[in-house]
């Protein structure tokens, strides 16, 4: 495979000097500036990328080069990537910066994906979601939408998101070293007891680091940690959950997902979903990581309480007082940052909230490369339909959610 990826190189030097714009610099931050639509050219062998193609529901790897920017990456690996979002007519994309250059980084990183929003009509909710994740203060990976040219052709719209990996953790957490897992949806799971064979936590955590470790190692703690949200005693259940989550931040995390309208998340629809999960080494605590927010968005009424009494360890913390407070005050919290405004605006240009200021920005920065995405498995009245429910959403949710927050105010002098 080296020898072919060597091949591929020499064969597209010459393509490597087509112009990919002006560089965006030398960091990662530079790298995920939703400030701009980035482009990235992909040259790949021809042959190469129709296998790719037709082979979507595989993970092989095949050489390419790479031009983000006017910074130029040879010989990295691609594969198609995603469970739901697999598509042999816009495949997303995995891309491996080391794995036929061993120990190699682009800006500090190892690998980036490219989400081919198959499942978003708008292109937008995944974008804005982890932007509003982070402005929140949750652990959420960065993004940018991207301009994807594979051998100088316009391919189509894409959103780079940064892989959640070890390079990842350590901006995230400050940490490095220790064990983080990719949850599998396997069945409808709401955070009950599954016994203790670890091998029903493994179908569940697939390991992404400590991989040779063993099951104990891996998976006890994990275990631990679901038993004590079933067994721990009503009176201390923050105080026995401390050793392995902290209570507070699953709180306000799923709180910032009940205002987005997340339904495929920690309490989604189908129970517990999307995310990572990740323990520092000789430590118990784990801490919950977001991923495909694609389900957000959707209804400006979705309700705040959606999952609350399917999951066990949702419905055991909305019993302490404190807990239920802070989940009301998140939300407040959440929906002041969607209204607040930049000025009081005019009647040329009226005062708008920040979620719906992104949601515009966002679209104009989009729209363009959008409506001239062949691929795209939607149409552009399709396309502007969904942006507009967004903006929809942006515009009433803050109020909706004010009015709704009230049940979950604590009782007098219980804060």
């Amino acid at each position: 495979m080296a020898k072919r990826g060597m091949l591929a190189g020499m064969i597209l030097v010459a393509a490597l000097a087509a112009d990919a714009g002006s560089a965006f610099g030398q960091s990662s931050a530079d790298l995920f500036n939703d400030q701009v639509l980035q482009r990235i050219d992909l040259y790949v062998n021809t042959r190469d990328w129709y296998i790719l193609r037709a082979r979507y529901m595989e993970n092989d790897y095949y050489p390419a080069n790479l031009k983000l920017n006017g910074e130029t990456v040879t010989n990295v690996a691609i594969r198609s990537r995603g469970t739901g979002s697999r598509s042999s007519v816009k495949p997303a994309l995995r891309i491996d910066f080391n794995r036929y250059a061993t120990g190699r980084t682009f800006l500090g990183l190892t690998a980036v994906d490219l989400l081919n929003m198959t499942q978003d009509p708008s292109n937008l909710r995944e974008l804005l979601a982890m932007k509003f994740y982070r402005a929140m203060g949750i652990p959420a990976p960065r993004a940018a939408p991207i301009a994807l040219y594979v051998n100088n052709a316009y391919f189509g719209l894409y959103l780079l998101m940064e892989e959640i990996d070890e390079a990842a953790i350590a901006r995230l957490f400050g940490d490095s070293g220790g064990y983080l897992f990719e949850f599998k949806w396997t069945f409808p799971w709401q955070f009950e007891y599954l016994g203790n064979n670890l091998d029903a936590y493994a179908a569940l955590y697939e390991p992404k680091t400590h991989i040779t470790d063993s099951a104990g190692a891996l998976y006890l703690p994990v275990e631990a940690m679901v038993r004590t949200i079933t067994d721990a005693p009503d009176d201390g259940f923050v105080e026995a959950m401390a050793e392995y989550l902290d209570v507070a931040a699953f709180i306000r995390l799923v709180a910032v997902q009940a205002f987005i309208g997340e339904a495929d998340g920690l309490l989604g629809n189908w129970g517990v979903n999307n995310h990572y999960l990740y323990r520092a080494v000789q430590k118990n605590l784990h801490r919950f990581i977001v991923w495909d927010a694609s389900s957000s968005f959707h209804l400006s009424d979705y309700p705040l309480d959606a999952g609350h009494a399917e999951s066990v360890l949702m419905r055991r913390a909305m019993a302490v007082p404190q807990m239920k407070a802070a989940y009301h005050d998140t939300l407040l919290e959440a929906a002041a940052l969607a209204d607040q405004v930049d000025g009081p605006g005019t009647p040329e240009a009226p005062a708008r909230g920040w979620l719906e200021r992104e949601a515009l920005r966002l679209l104009d920065l989009v729209r363009d490369a959008a409506y001239t995405d062949k691929v795209k498995p939607f149409t552009n009245a399709e396309f502007d339909e969904a942006a507009s429910m967004i903006l929809a959403f942006a515009r009433s949710r803050g109020d909706v959610t004010r009015r709704v927050a009230t049940r979950f105010v604590p009782a007098p002098g219980i804060r």
